[in-house]
Protein backbone atom coordinates (compact mmCIF):
# COMPACT_ATOMS: atom_id res chain seq x y z
CA UNK A 1 0.00 0.00 0.00
CA UNK A 2 1.39 3.48 -0.57
CA UNK A 3 2.61 5.63 2.27
CA UNK A 4 1.62 8.83 2.45
CA UNK A 5 4.62 10.81 3.22
CA UNK A 6 5.02 12.71 6.40
CA UNK A 7 7.98 15.03 7.86
CA UNK A 8 8.89 14.23 11.09
CA UNK A 9 7.88 16.79 13.84
CA UNK A 10 5.64 19.35 11.58
CA UNK A 11 2.79 20.85 13.55
CA UNK A 12 -0.44 22.22 11.34
CA UNK A 13 -1.48 25.22 12.91
CA UNK A 14 -4.60 26.86 12.72
CA UNK A 15 -4.78 30.95 12.06
CA UNK A 16 -7.87 32.23 12.63
CA UNK A 17 -8.87 34.20 9.45
CA UNK A 18 -12.17 34.24 7.70
CA UNK A 19 -12.30 33.24 3.88
CA UNK A 20 -12.33 35.65 1.70
CA UNK A 21 -15.61 36.58 -0.44
CA UNK A 22 -16.28 37.12 -3.60
CA UNK A 23 -19.48 38.21 -5.86
CA UNK A 24 -21.42 35.53 -7.63
CA UNK A 25 -20.65 34.01 -11.57
CA UNK A 26 -23.52 33.65 -13.51
CA UNK A 27 -23.91 31.27 -16.10
CA UNK A 28 -24.79 31.48 -19.71
CA UNK A 29 -28.79 31.00 -18.97
CA UNK A 30 -28.82 32.91 -15.96
CA UNK A 31 -28.18 30.76 -12.74
CA UNK A 32 -25.81 30.95 -10.38
CA UNK A 33 -23.12 28.18 -9.10
CA UNK A 34 -21.39 29.47 -6.52
CA UNK A 35 -18.95 28.12 -3.72
CA UNK A 36 -21.37 27.78 -0.85
CA UNK A 37 -18.91 26.99 2.05
CA UNK A 38 -15.41 25.21 2.74
CA UNK A 39 -13.25 23.32 4.89
CA UNK A 40 -9.46 22.51 4.91
CA UNK A 41 -9.26 18.94 6.02
CA UNK A 42 -5.18 18.28 7.70
CA UNK A 43 -5.43 15.02 8.05
CA UNK A 44 -5.17 13.64 4.78
CA UNK A 45 -5.53 9.83 6.06
CA UNK A 46 -9.31 10.71 7.09
CA UNK A 47 -12.30 8.50 4.96
CA UNK A 48 -13.90 10.82 2.52
CA UNK A 49 -17.07 11.76 4.67
CA UNK A 50 -15.63 11.75 8.62
CA UNK A 51 -16.14 14.87 10.06
CA UNK A 52 -12.94 14.57 11.59
CA UNK A 53 -9.45 15.59 10.61
CA UNK A 54 -10.23 19.04 10.32
CA UNK A 55 -7.33 22.06 10.31
CA UNK A 56 -9.66 25.07 10.98
CA UNK A 57 -13.14 25.52 11.49
CA UNK A 58 -15.97 25.86 8.47
CA UNK A 59 -14.66 28.63 6.23
CA UNK A 60 -11.67 29.92 7.77
CA UNK A 61 -8.45 29.66 6.85
CA UNK A 62 -5.72 27.15 7.98
CA UNK A 63 -1.97 27.39 8.20
CA UNK A 64 -0.50 24.37 6.30
CA UNK A 65 3.41 22.94 6.29
CA UNK A 66 4.99 23.27 2.81
CA UNK A 67 5.56 19.70 1.38
CA UNK A 68 3.11 18.79 3.50
CA UNK A 69 -0.30 16.96 1.48
CA UNK A 70 -3.65 18.34 2.43
CA UNK A 71 -6.89 18.13 1.42
CA UNK A 72 -10.07 21.09 0.62
CA UNK A 73 -13.54 19.99 0.57
CA UNK A 74 -15.65 22.46 -0.79
CA UNK A 75 -19.47 22.87 -1.25
CA UNK A 76 -21.12 24.30 -4.32
CA UNK A 77 -24.53 25.18 -4.71
CA UNK A 78 -26.87 26.49 -7.51
CA UNK A 79 -29.09 26.05 -10.90
CA UNK A 80 -26.42 25.56 -14.09
CA UNK A 81 -29.55 24.58 -16.14
CA UNK A 82 -27.22 21.32 -17.17
CA UNK A 83 -24.21 19.01 -16.22
CA UNK A 84 -21.35 20.41 -14.73
CA UNK A 85 -17.70 19.30 -14.10
CA UNK A 86 -15.39 21.59 -12.06
CA UNK A 87 -11.46 22.22 -12.08
CA UNK A 88 -9.84 23.97 -9.20
CA UNK A 89 -7.39 27.16 -9.80
CA UNK A 90 -5.28 28.60 -7.16
CA UNK A 91 -3.68 32.00 -6.86
CA UNK A 92 -0.85 32.90 -4.53
CA UNK A 93 -0.73 36.41 -2.69
CA UNK A 94 -3.27 38.12 -5.49
CA UNK A 95 -1.39 36.90 -8.25
CA UNK A 96 -2.83 35.52 -11.10
CA UNK A 97 -5.42 32.84 -11.13
CA UNK A 98 -3.88 29.47 -12.64
CA UNK A 99 -4.68 25.69 -12.89
CA UNK A 100 -4.19 23.48 -10.43
CA UNK A 101 -3.25 20.36 -12.18
CA UNK A 102 -2.45 16.88 -10.92
CA UNK A 103 1.11 15.74 -10.51
CA UNK A 104 1.26 13.70 -7.74
CA UNK A 105 3.98 13.89 -4.34
CA UNK A 106 6.51 13.84 -3.12
CA UNK A 107 7.36 11.98 -6.82
CA UNK A 108 5.84 14.10 -9.75
CA UNK A 109 5.83 10.98 -12.84
CA UNK A 110 8.63 13.29 -13.98
CA UNK A 111 6.41 15.67 -15.55
CA UNK A 112 6.60 19.17 -13.87
CA UNK A 113 6.78 19.91 -10.05
CA UNK A 114 4.52 23.40 -9.73
CA UNK A 115 3.97 25.54 -6.71
CA UNK A 116 0.79 23.53 -6.25
CA UNK A 117 -1.24 20.26 -7.23
CA UNK A 118 -3.74 17.91 -6.60
CA UNK A 119 -2.14 14.11 -5.47
CA UNK A 120 -2.55 10.77 -4.75
CA UNK A 121 -3.93 9.61 -1.70
CA UNK A 122 -5.37 6.40 0.01
CA UNK A 123 -7.82 7.43 1.97
CA UNK A 124 -10.28 6.90 -0.76
CA UNK A 125 -10.85 5.77 -4.24
CA UNK A 126 -11.04 8.19 -7.31
CA UNK A 127 -13.99 9.22 -7.91
CA UNK A 128 -16.10 7.96 -4.43
CA UNK A 129 -19.08 9.69 -3.94
CA UNK A 130 -19.52 12.49 -1.08
CA UNK A 131 -22.35 13.17 1.69
CA UNK A 132 -23.86 16.52 2.76
CA UNK A 133 -21.13 16.86 5.26
CA UNK A 134 -20.29 20.98 5.31
CA UNK A 135 -23.04 23.41 6.90
CA UNK A 136 -23.49 26.11 4.16
CA UNK A 137 -26.55 25.55 1.45
CA UNK A 138 -29.99 24.32 2.68
CA UNK A 139 -30.66 23.36 -0.88
CA UNK A 140 -30.95 19.49 -2.18
CA UNK A 141 -27.81 17.45 -1.92
CA UNK A 142 -27.62 16.06 -5.31
CA UNK A 143 -24.27 14.67 -5.21
CA UNK A 144 -20.34 15.27 -5.52
CA UNK A 145 -17.31 13.65 -5.59
CA UNK A 146 -13.35 12.90 -4.20
CA UNK A 147 -10.46 13.74 -6.45
CA UNK A 148 -7.51 11.13 -6.57
CA UNK A 149 -4.58 12.74 -8.69
CA UNK A 150 -6.89 14.32 -11.48
CA UNK A 151 -7.33 17.89 -12.31
CA UNK A 152 -11.16 17.85 -13.11
CA UNK A 153 -14.04 16.62 -11.50
CA UNK A 154 -16.92 13.75 -12.38
CA UNK A 155 -20.14 15.62 -14.27
CA UNK A 156 -22.57 16.70 -11.64
CA UNK A 157 -26.30 17.46 -12.78
CA UNK A 158 -25.93 20.91 -12.34
CA UNK A 159 -28.75 21.82 -9.70
CA UNK A 160 -29.04 21.11 -5.94
CA UNK A 161 -25.62 21.72 -3.66
CA UNK A 162 -22.80 19.19 -3.94
CA UNK A 163 -19.43 18.53 -2.15
CA UNK A 164 -15.94 17.95 -3.97
CA UNK A 165 -12.74 17.20 -2.03
CA UNK A 166 -9.16 18.05 -2.85
CA UNK A 167 -5.80 16.32 -1.68
CA UNK A 168 -3.53 19.24 -2.39
CA UNK A 169 -0.31 20.05 -1.87
CA UNK A 170 2.09 23.34 -1.51
CA UNK A 171 5.64 23.06 -2.01
CA UNK A 172 8.51 24.70 -0.99
CA UNK A 173 10.18 24.38 -4.11
CA UNK A 174 9.10 24.55 -7.29
CA UNK A 175 10.31 24.25 -11.37
CA UNK A 176 12.42 27.13 -12.01
CA UNK A 177 13.41 27.30 -8.65
CA UNK A 178 11.04 29.22 -7.25
CA UNK A 179 9.61 29.29 -4.00
CA UNK A 180 6.70 29.59 -1.99
CA UNK A 181 7.89 32.00 1.15
CA UNK A 182 6.81 31.10 4.61
CA UNK A 183 3.35 33.46 5.00
CA UNK A 184 1.94 33.50 1.32
CA UNK A 185 -1.47 32.99 1.02
CA UNK A 186 -3.30 30.70 -1.44
CA UNK A 187 -6.36 31.53 -2.21
CA UNK A 188 -8.54 28.36 -4.18
CA UNK A 189 -11.67 28.60 -6.28
CA UNK A 190 -13.43 26.02 -9.05
CA UNK A 191 -14.31 26.40 -12.31
CA UNK A 192 -17.23 25.17 -14.50
CA UNK A 193 -16.82 22.81 -17.56
CA UNK A 194 -17.51 26.09 -19.43
CA UNK A 195 -14.46 27.97 -18.37
CA UNK A 196 -16.21 29.91 -15.82
CA UNK A 197 -15.20 30.46 -12.07
CA UNK A 198 -17.81 29.95 -9.32
CA UNK A 199 -18.45 33.01 -7.26
CA UNK A 200 -19.21 32.68 -3.74
CA UNK A 201 -16.81 31.81 -0.09
CA UNK A 202 -13.03 31.84 -1.71
CA UNK A 203 -11.26 29.26 0.29
CA UNK A 204 -7.91 30.34 1.79
CA UNK A 205 -4.45 28.77 3.14
CA UNK A 206 -1.52 30.32 4.80
CA UNK A 207 1.91 28.93 4.26
CA UNK A 208 4.36 27.95 6.61
CA UNK A 209 7.77 26.38 6.60
CA UNK A 210 9.23 24.36 9.40
CA UNK A 211 12.02 24.99 11.34
CA UNK A 212 14.87 23.05 9.44
CA UNK A 213 12.56 22.52 6.33
CA UNK A 214 14.80 22.43 3.24
CA UNK A 215 12.80 20.92 0.84
CA UNK A 216 13.80 20.24 -3.01
CA UNK A 217 15.74 16.86 -4.41
CA UNK A 218 18.56 15.23 -2.20
CA UNK A 219 21.90 13.93 -4.70
CA UNK A 220 21.16 10.59 -5.91
CA UNK A 221 24.78 9.29 -5.21
CA UNK A 222 26.27 10.86 -2.56
CA UNK A 223 29.61 11.02 -1.23
CA UNK A 224 29.67 13.09 1.69
CA UNK A 225 27.78 16.55 1.01
CA UNK A 226 27.98 18.70 4.44
CA UNK A 227 26.07 20.54 5.44
CA UNK A 228 29.50 22.02 5.94
CA UNK A 229 29.66 25.04 8.45
CA UNK A 230 31.61 28.50 8.31
CA UNK A 231 32.83 30.28 11.48
CA UNK A 232 30.16 32.37 11.91
CA UNK A 233 27.43 29.54 11.84
CA UNK A 234 26.87 29.30 8.82
CA UNK A 235 25.39 26.24 6.97
CA UNK A 236 25.76 24.92 3.51
CA UNK A 237 24.68 22.05 1.67
CA UNK A 238 24.21 21.64 -1.93
CA UNK A 239 20.59 19.87 -3.67
CA UNK A 240 18.24 20.29 -6.41
CA UNK A 241 14.92 22.17 -6.17
CA UNK A 242 13.16 19.23 -7.94
CA UNK A 243 13.03 16.17 -9.75
CA UNK A 244 12.08 17.70 -12.86
CA UNK A 245 13.72 20.83 -12.59
CA UNK A 246 17.58 19.76 -11.12
CA UNK A 247 19.85 22.39 -11.26
CA UNK A 248 22.49 22.29 -8.02
CA UNK A 249 22.05 24.68 -5.65
CA UNK A 250 23.80 25.52 -2.54
CA UNK A 251 21.63 26.29 0.44
CA UNK A 252 22.58 28.64 3.60
CA UNK A 253 21.37 28.61 6.90
CA UNK A 254 22.58 31.77 8.99
CA UNK A 255 20.19 31.27 11.70
CA UNK A 256 21.28 27.27 13.02
CA UNK A 257 19.49 25.26 10.76
CA UNK A 258 15.83 26.90 10.85
CA UNK A 259 15.44 28.11 7.96
CA UNK A 260 17.41 27.61 4.06
CA UNK A 261 17.58 29.55 1.45
CA UNK A 262 19.71 29.72 -1.81
CA UNK A 263 23.14 31.12 -1.88
CA UNK A 264 23.79 33.32 -5.29
CA UNK A 265 21.44 31.65 -7.88
CA UNK A 266 22.63 33.77 -10.61
CA UNK A 267 26.07 32.18 -10.43
CA UNK A 268 25.23 28.56 -10.37
CA UNK A 269 26.79 25.80 -12.20
CA UNK A 270 25.20 25.30 -15.46
CA UNK A 271 25.53 21.33 -15.34
CA UNK A 272 22.38 19.81 -13.81
CA UNK A 273 21.33 16.55 -12.22
CA UNK A 274 23.06 15.40 -9.01
CA UNK A 275 24.03 11.60 -9.84
CA UNK A 276 27.67 10.62 -8.58
CA UNK A 277 28.11 14.17 -6.46
CA UNK A 278 30.62 14.49 -3.50
CA UNK A 279 32.13 17.48 -1.72
CA UNK A 280 34.78 18.11 0.16
CA UNK A 281 35.33 21.51 2.87
CA UNK A 282 38.97 23.55 2.89
CA UNK A 283 39.73 26.74 4.20
CA UNK A 284 36.75 28.26 3.59
CA UNK A 285 35.84 26.83 0.10
CA UNK A 286 33.37 23.75 -0.56
CA UNK A 287 34.83 22.22 -3.62
CA UNK A 288 32.35 19.76 -5.47
CA UNK A 289 32.85 17.23 -8.05
CA UNK A 290 30.04 16.29 -10.36
CA UNK A 291 29.53 13.09 -12.44
CA UNK A 292 26.59 13.00 -14.95
CA UNK A 293 27.36 11.74 -18.64
CA UNK A 294 30.94 13.67 -18.06
CA UNK A 295 32.78 14.96 -14.58
CA UNK A 296 32.79 18.49 -13.95
CA UNK A 297 34.09 20.70 -10.70
CA UNK A 298 32.18 23.30 -8.73
CA UNK A 299 33.75 25.35 -5.86
CA UNK A 300 31.57 27.36 -3.14
CA UNK A 301 32.72 30.25 -0.92
CA UNK A 302 31.61 30.39 2.07
CA UNK A 303 31.87 33.27 4.44
CA UNK A 304 35.45 31.92 5.79
CA UNK A 305 36.67 31.84 2.14
CA UNK A 306 39.51 34.62 2.16
CA UNK A 307 39.99 34.74 -1.08
CA UNK A 308 36.45 35.69 -2.49
CA UNK A 309 33.17 36.65 -1.46
CA UNK A 310 30.19 34.17 -0.90
CA UNK A 311 29.37 32.58 -4.05
CA UNK A 312 29.99 30.33 -6.70
CA UNK A 313 33.68 30.65 -7.38
CA UNK A 314 33.96 28.18 -10.03
CA UNK A 315 31.41 26.58 -12.25
CA UNK A 316 31.62 23.56 -14.77
CA UNK A 317 34.73 23.10 -15.36
CA UNK A 318 35.59 19.85 -17.51
CA UNK A 319 37.19 16.86 -15.74
CA UNK A 320 36.64 14.19 -17.93
CA UNK A 321 34.37 12.25 -20.12
CA UNK A 322 34.58 9.03 -19.50
CA UNK A 323 32.83 5.76 -20.79
CA UNK A 324 29.72 4.97 -18.81
CA UNK A 325 30.30 4.06 -15.64
CA UNK A 326 27.56 0.80 -14.33
CA UNK A 327 27.11 3.53 -11.34
CA UNK A 328 28.15 7.22 -11.04
CA UNK A 329 30.21 8.06 -8.03
CA UNK A 330 32.53 10.21 -6.78
CA UNK A 331 34.74 11.03 -4.15
CA UNK A 332 37.00 14.26 -3.88
CA UNK A 333 39.26 15.72 -1.10
CA UNK A 334 40.90 19.09 -0.60
CA UNK A 335 44.15 18.71 0.44
CA UNK A 336 46.89 21.45 2.68
CA UNK A 337 48.58 22.89 -0.18
CA UNK A 338 45.10 24.06 -2.19
CA UNK A 339 45.40 20.85 -4.34
CA UNK A 340 41.99 18.45 -5.07
CA UNK A 341 41.93 15.33 -5.57
CA UNK A 342 38.91 13.75 -7.79
CA UNK A 343 38.15 9.71 -8.16
CA UNK A 344 35.18 9.36 -10.24
CA UNK A 345 33.63 6.21 -12.15
CA UNK A 346 33.84 5.02 -16.01
CA UNK A 347 32.92 1.55 -17.36
CA UNK A 348 36.53 -0.52 -16.65
CA UNK A 349 36.73 1.33 -12.81
CA UNK A 350 37.59 4.56 -11.56
CA UNK A 351 39.69 7.37 -12.88
CA UNK A 352 41.97 9.77 -10.72
CA UNK A 353 42.57 13.63 -11.57
CA UNK A 354 44.58 16.18 -9.57
CA UNK A 355 43.93 19.80 -9.52
CA UNK A 356 46.56 21.81 -8.80
CA UNK A 357 46.24 25.18 -6.14
CA UNK A 358 46.29 27.68 -9.10
CA UNK A 359 43.33 25.57 -11.18
CA UNK A 360 45.10 23.68 -13.74
CA UNK A 361 44.23 20.13 -13.57
CA UNK A 362 47.34 17.26 -14.19
CA UNK A 363 47.06 14.27 -16.09
CA UNK A 364 43.99 11.74 -15.67
CA UNK A 365 45.21 8.26 -13.87
CA UNK A 366 43.56 5.09 -14.39
CA UNK A 367 42.78 3.38 -11.19
CA UNK A 368 43.15 -0.19 -11.94
CA UNK A 369 43.51 -3.48 -10.46
CA UNK A 370 45.60 -6.22 -11.34
CA UNK A 371 42.62 -9.12 -12.18
CA UNK A 372 40.88 -6.95 -14.17
CA UNK A 373 37.95 -6.17 -11.49
CA UNK A 374 35.60 -3.40 -12.06
CA UNK A 375 35.71 -0.90 -9.67
CA UNK A 376 32.84 1.42 -8.64
CA UNK A 377 31.20 2.49 -5.34
CA UNK A 378 34.13 4.79 -4.53
CA UNK A 379 34.40 6.64 -1.02
CA UNK A 380 37.31 8.93 0.59
CA UNK A 381 39.16 10.30 3.63
CA UNK A 382 42.02 13.00 3.94
CA UNK A 383 44.73 12.18 6.53
CA UNK A 384 46.45 15.49 8.42
CA UNK A 385 49.20 15.02 6.68
CA UNK A 386 47.45 14.82 3.27
CA UNK A 387 47.39 11.15 2.14
CA UNK A 388 44.36 10.56 0.74
CA UNK A 389 42.44 7.10 1.45
CA UNK A 390 40.66 5.25 -1.13
CA UNK A 391 37.67 2.71 -0.84
CA UNK A 392 36.04 0.79 -3.49
CA UNK A 393 33.42 -2.10 -4.46
CA UNK A 394 35.48 -4.48 -6.71
CA UNK A 395 33.18 -6.66 -9.38
CA UNK A 396 34.65 -9.82 -10.43
CA UNK A 397 32.07 -12.46 -11.91
CA UNK A 398 29.72 -12.74 -9.07
CA UNK A 399 32.24 -11.86 -5.93
CA UNK A 400 31.68 -8.87 -4.76
CA UNK A 401 34.81 -7.88 -2.18
CA UNK A 402 35.87 -4.13 -0.56
CA UNK A 403 39.56 -2.88 -1.76
CA UNK A 404 41.75 -0.13 -0.20
CA UNK A 405 44.04 2.28 -1.98
CA UNK A 406 46.31 5.27 -0.63
CA UNK A 407 47.06 8.19 -2.55
CA UNK A 408 50.31 9.43 -0.76
CA UNK A 409 51.22 13.51 -1.03
CA UNK A 410 54.09 12.56 -3.62
CA UNK A 411 51.55 11.16 -6.00
CA UNK A 412 52.03 7.60 -5.29
CA UNK A 413 49.72 5.31 -5.31
CA UNK A 414 49.84 1.96 -3.15
CA UNK A 415 48.86 -1.58 -4.18
CA UNK A 416 45.29 -2.35 -3.36
CA UNK A 417 44.27 -4.77 -0.43
CA UNK A 418 41.06 -6.23 -0.02
CA UNK A 419 39.29 -5.69 3.09
CA UNK A 420 36.34 -7.29 2.97
CA UNK A 421 35.06 -9.94 0.63
CA UNK A 422 30.69 -11.62 0.67
CA UNK A 423 29.62 -8.03 0.14
CA UNK A 424 26.71 -9.55 -2.33
CA UNK A 425 26.56 -10.22 -5.64
CA UNK A 426 23.83 -7.68 -8.20
CA UNK A 427 26.28 -4.87 -9.56
CA UNK A 428 23.36 -2.70 -9.62
CA UNK A 429 22.43 -2.98 -5.87
CA UNK A 430 25.35 -3.91 -3.61
CA UNK A 431 28.36 -1.94 -5.79
CA UNK A 432 27.96 1.09 -3.03
CA UNK A 433 28.33 -1.25 -0.27
CA UNK A 434 30.51 1.81 1.79
CA UNK A 435 30.06 4.48 4.27
CA UNK A 436 31.65 7.95 4.05
CA UNK A 437 35.38 7.08 5.09
CA UNK A 438 36.32 8.12 8.81
CA UNK A 439 39.70 9.78 10.10
CA UNK A 440 40.39 9.74 13.16
CA UNK A 441 43.02 12.09 14.15
CA UNK A 442 43.15 10.74 17.69
CA UNK A 443 44.22 7.33 16.78
CA UNK A 444 45.90 8.11 13.35
CA UNK A 445 43.66 5.66 11.65
CA UNK A 446 41.10 5.52 9.26
CA UNK A 447 37.77 3.77 9.63
CA UNK A 448 36.45 1.74 6.60
CA UNK A 449 32.55 1.34 7.54
CA UNK A 450 30.70 -1.31 4.97
CA UNK A 451 27.60 -3.58 3.93
CA UNK A 452 28.10 -6.94 3.73
CA UNK A 453 25.09 -9.34 1.70
CA UNK A 454 23.26 -9.86 4.63
CA UNK A 455 22.99 -5.92 5.37
CA UNK A 456 25.26 -5.89 8.52
CA UNK A 457 27.20 -3.38 9.26
CA UNK A 458 31.45 -3.99 9.45
CA UNK A 459 34.54 -2.38 9.96
CA UNK A 460 38.36 -2.36 9.10
CA UNK A 461 40.93 0.08 10.05
CA UNK A 462 43.92 1.07 8.24
CA UNK A 463 47.01 3.14 9.21
CA UNK A 464 46.75 6.83 8.22
CA UNK A 465 50.15 6.64 6.39
CA UNK A 466 49.12 3.98 4.30
CA UNK A 467 50.96 1.10 5.36
CA UNK A 468 47.77 -0.92 5.75
CA UNK A 469 45.38 -2.50 7.93
CA UNK A 470 45.90 -2.50 11.46
CA UNK A 471 42.45 -4.57 12.91
CA UNK A 472 40.34 -7.29 11.67
CA UNK A 473 37.21 -7.41 10.12
CA UNK A 474 34.50 -6.36 13.44
CA UNK A 475 30.69 -6.09 13.03
CA UNK A 476 29.07 -3.40 13.85
CA UNK A 477 25.23 -4.13 14.54
CA UNK A 478 23.53 -7.45 14.69
CA UNK A 479 20.88 -5.11 12.13
CA UNK A 480 20.05 -4.92 8.38
CA UNK A 481 21.13 -1.59 6.96
CA UNK A 482 18.72 -0.64 3.78
CA UNK A 483 20.20 -0.96 0.33
CA UNK A 484 19.38 1.42 -2.35
CA UNK A 485 16.54 2.67 -0.87
CA UNK A 486 15.67 4.99 -3.78
CA UNK A 487 17.52 3.49 -6.99
CA UNK A 488 20.95 5.29 -6.11
CA UNK A 489 23.06 2.33 -5.53
CA UNK A 490 24.16 2.87 -2.14
CA UNK A 491 23.86 1.42 1.01
CA UNK A 492 21.55 3.89 3.92
CA UNK A 493 24.36 5.17 6.42
CA UNK A 494 26.69 8.02 7.24
CA UNK A 495 30.15 7.68 8.99
CA UNK A 496 31.31 10.25 10.73
CA UNK A 497 34.51 10.56 13.66
CA UNK A 498 35.59 13.03 16.25
CA UNK A 499 38.83 12.70 17.85
CA UNK A 500 39.62 9.11 18.57
CA UNK A 501 35.50 8.54 18.38
CA UNK A 502 34.26 6.80 15.47
CA UNK A 503 30.51 7.58 14.79
CA UNK A 504 27.64 5.17 12.42
CA UNK A 505 24.17 6.20 12.02
CA UNK A 506 22.55 4.24 9.53
CA UNK A 507 18.56 3.40 8.64
CA UNK A 508 17.52 -0.14 9.39
CA UNK A 509 16.48 -1.82 6.51
CA UNK A 510 12.77 -2.92 8.28
CA UNK A 511 11.66 -0.03 10.17
CA UNK A 512 13.41 3.03 7.84
CA UNK A 513 14.21 4.42 11.69
CA UNK A 514 17.75 6.09 11.78
CA UNK A 515 20.06 4.61 14.40
CA UNK A 516 23.32 5.58 16.23
CA UNK A 517 25.98 3.42 17.09
CA UNK A 518 29.66 4.95 18.38
CA UNK A 519 32.96 3.17 19.06
CA UNK A 520 35.51 5.26 21.33
CA UNK A 521 39.35 4.41 20.63
CA UNK A 522 39.81 0.26 20.74
CA UNK A 523 36.80 -0.23 22.79
CA UNK A 524 33.75 -2.00 21.46
CA UNK A 525 30.71 -0.14 19.07
CA UNK A 526 27.72 0.90 21.51
CA UNK A 527 24.55 -1.30 21.33
CA UNK A 528 22.28 0.86 18.17
CA UNK A 529 19.67 3.32 19.37
CA UNK A 530 16.84 4.88 17.36
CA UNK A 531 17.86 8.71 17.11
CA UNK A 532 15.16 9.45 14.15
CA UNK A 533 11.41 7.53 13.78
CA UNK A 534 8.26 7.96 12.46
CA UNK A 535 9.65 9.05 9.02
CA UNK A 536 11.11 6.88 6.32
CA UNK A 537 14.10 8.05 6.35
CA UNK A 538 15.94 7.29 2.71
CA UNK A 539 18.97 9.41 2.42
CA UNK A 540 21.30 10.44 5.43
CA UNK A 541 24.34 12.44 5.41
CA UNK A 542 25.73 15.11 7.94
CA UNK A 543 29.23 16.00 9.82
CA UNK A 544 30.10 16.80 13.13
CA UNK A 545 29.31 19.96 14.53
CA UNK A 546 28.63 21.87 17.71
CA UNK A 547 24.76 22.53 19.26
CA UNK A 548 23.76 25.58 20.75
CA UNK A 549 24.37 24.81 24.41
CA UNK A 550 28.16 23.91 22.76
CA UNK A 551 27.84 19.98 23.39
CA UNK A 552 28.90 17.99 19.65
CA UNK A 553 26.43 17.23 17.53
CA UNK A 554 25.55 15.00 14.22
CA UNK A 555 24.68 17.80 12.25
CA UNK A 556 22.67 16.26 9.19
CA UNK A 557 20.34 16.71 5.95
CA UNK A 558 18.38 13.51 5.85
CA UNK A 559 15.47 13.05 3.17
CA UNK A 560 12.70 11.50 4.62
CA UNK A 561 10.83 9.89 2.23
CA UNK A 562 10.58 11.70 -1.38
CA UNK A 563 10.85 8.38 -2.85
CA UNK A 564 13.29 9.80 -5.60
CA UNK A 565 11.06 12.67 -5.85
CA UNK A 566 11.15 16.03 -3.89
CA UNK A 567 9.96 17.94 -0.68
CA UNK A 568 12.15 15.66 1.52
CA UNK A 569 14.77 17.27 2.81
CA UNK A 570 15.12 18.34 6.82
CA UNK A 571 17.64 19.74 8.50
CA UNK A 572 18.41 17.89 12.62
CA UNK A 573 20.63 18.19 14.89
CA UNK A 574 21.32 14.71 16.76
CA UNK A 575 23.46 14.45 19.93
CA UNK A 576 25.99 12.11 20.11
CA UNK A 577 25.91 11.39 23.13
CA UNK A 578 23.69 9.06 24.76
CA UNK A 579 21.02 12.17 25.71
Amino acid sequence: MRRTPALPSIVLAVALVSGCEESSSRTAAGSVLEQTAWRLRTDVTAALDADTGWGAALNEAATVAADQPFRLRVEVAGAAGADRGFTLESRRNDGEWTAVLARDFPYPDEISTPRVSVVEIDAYPPGAATTDLLDGSDGAFTGGAGVVLDSATVAWPGQGQSEWEWPLVIRRWADGAVTNEPGDRFDFRMVDSEGRPLGGRVATVHLEVPAGHLGGTYAETPGRLGPWSADDGTLYFPMEPAETWNALMMMVSRDGGAEWVEADAAGRPATVDLEGFATALHAGRVHMLHQTDSVFYHAFATTDDPAAPEGWAATDELVSVPSDPPSQTAAVEARGDGSVVAIYGDSLGLRLRIRSADGAWGDERILADDDGALLTGVQSARTDDDRVHIAYAALTGDERTIRHRTLHPDGALSAATTLADGIGTAVEEDAGALAPLVYLPGLDQVVVIYRDATGRPWERRVAADGSGPVSEPLRIADRAVVQNAVDADQAGFDAVGADDTAHLFFIDEESREVAHVAREGSGPWTAPRTVIEGADVQWIRGVVGTGADGEPVYSVVIDAGSDGGSGMNRYLELLLSGG
